[in-house]
């Protein structure tokens, strides 16, 4: 059997899992590529960081608000299509951020894309999860994730390039980056639509033995020992809650990199937009391989709570150093330990949840962990602009940040605990 998981697998990665990658690298490059439009557009709006914050933190009212609906619609039009549809409106509105002309547009704009970008990453973990075996599931929901840290790597020297250039349309150089960053958005919609199926059945590549295992997998977990298989009894369960605090400290620390690195990096001396995107990709190096090597080692042992909370103390404490340092080479040094720690945290983060929710609560409890958890991504760009604007340092918010990710990491092993009690 388990020649067969190692089978599907082997497909996949090629013909499943490096497409959703790729439309994951563009989903997070249209979203993170606003840290880099800041440091002109913030002067060009009149935004200073309380606002620059706010209107960040927007985008995920609309993603909060609106993460229910979406994963509703996937289960009634099915995955193919939810892709297409998803993908589309997402790249139109990137694209139309470069119209904004004040602070209001501004916030209207950063909402309109948590809505249509809102239940991306929890259907996506769900569509997944209908394709690859348990055994390896810690490692296909982390290959999406790990386009993040790829769309900074990448996106980061892109955007301070295309800041520096004199482009073609005569445009201020933030609205010339999100046309550039937003239209081949739109395109890949038309690529999915014709590549995507919406199951396995569907599909000729998977043999008939292939089919019938994943079917098998299915079945198997939904007859684990206490697992959760009513979708009323997570809105109670101390698991799912401490999943979701979890999630929020993971969330919370990722985005307050993506909204605010580039502007900590300018003000400590980091030159031009394009030297600025550079050493903003270094840490989210460290993110990349994090999520990459904890989330396979996660999968080869069977493993799921030490490779998450150990990471998260890392990351706690790589950040906190960083803050302390202040400027330099070391500091930089540190933010890539502590992005090291972070990548690694939530690249193994969903086999946890995965050992105790069925097939039955799955898309229930993966949307309710993701929805609650992502109040993470509306408060850390929040928490860091307010107290930033407050203090005129980013030493605070980032000891705070810290402080979460510990807390993440206690969290962790409370869940490992009520798992034992459980007998999963």
């Amino acid at each position: 059997m388990e020649d067969i998981a190692a089978g599907i697998r082997r497909k996949l990665i090629p013909r499943l899992l490096a497409p959703v990658v790729l439309l994951h690298f563009f989903n997070a490059l249209d979203r993170s590529n606003l840290s880099f439009a800041a440091l002109s557009m913030n002067p060009d709006l009149g935004l200073d960081p309380k606002a620059y914050g706010f209107g960040a933190g927007l985008f995920f009212v609309g993603y909060l608000a609106f993460q229910a609906p979406h994963v509703w619609l996937l289960t009634r039009i099915g995955a193919r299509w939810w892709i297409f549809a998803t993908v589309l409106v997402w790249g139109a509105v990137a694209t139309g951020m470069s119209l904004v002309q004040d602070a209001a547009g501004f916030n209207l704009m950063r909402l309109a894309l948590g809505v249509a970008e809102s239940g991306w990453a929890a259907g996506i973990i769900l569509y997944l999860g209908r394709w690859m075996p348990r055994r390896y599931r810690a490692g296909a929901f982390s290959a999406p994730m790990l386009a993040i840290p790829l769309s900074v790597i990448v996106g980061g020297p892109l955007s301070g390039w295309l800041l520096s250039m004199d482009n073609p349309l005569g445009l201020a150089d933030w609205r010339w980056m999100f046309v550039a960053e937003g239209l081949p958005t739109m395109l890949l919609a038309f690529v999915a639509l014709a590549w995507f199926k919406d199951d396995p059945t569907q599909v000729a590549w998977l043999t008939q033995a292939e089919k019938d295992y994943l079917t098998q997998d299915a079945a198997a977990a939904a007859r684990q020992p206490e697992s959760l298989d009513d979708w009323r009894a997570l809105f109670v369960s101390p698991r799912v809650w401490a999943s979701v605090g979890l999630w929020f400290t993971l969330l919370t620390g990722a985005y307050g990199l993506i909204f605010w690195l580039p502007q900590v990096i300018k003000a400590a001396g980091g030159g031009d937009p394009l030297r600025v995107g550079i050493l903003s990709a270094l840490p989210w190096v460290g993110v990349g391989i994090g999520m990459a090597v904890n989330a396979w080692h996660s999968d080869q042992t069977g493993e799921r709570y030490w490779h998450v909370g150990v990471p998260a103390l890392l990351a706690a404490a790589g950040f906190a150093a960083a803050a302390y340092v202040g400027a330099g080479g070391l500091a930089l040094a540190l933010l890539v330990v502590g992005g090291l720690g972070l990548g690694a945290a939530q690249g193994a983060f969903w086999g946890v949840p995965s050992t105790f929710l069925t097939p039955a609560t799955a898309a229930v409890g993966v949307t309710l962990i993701n929805i609650a958890g992502s109040t993470g991504g509306l408060a850390g760009p929040n928490m860091i602009g307010t107290i930033r604007q407050a203090t005129g340092s980013f030493a605070l918010p980032v000891y705070t940040m810290a402080g979460l990710l510990a807390a993440g990491a206690l969290l962790t092993w409370a869940i490992a605990a009520m798992n034992r009690r459980a007998g999963n």
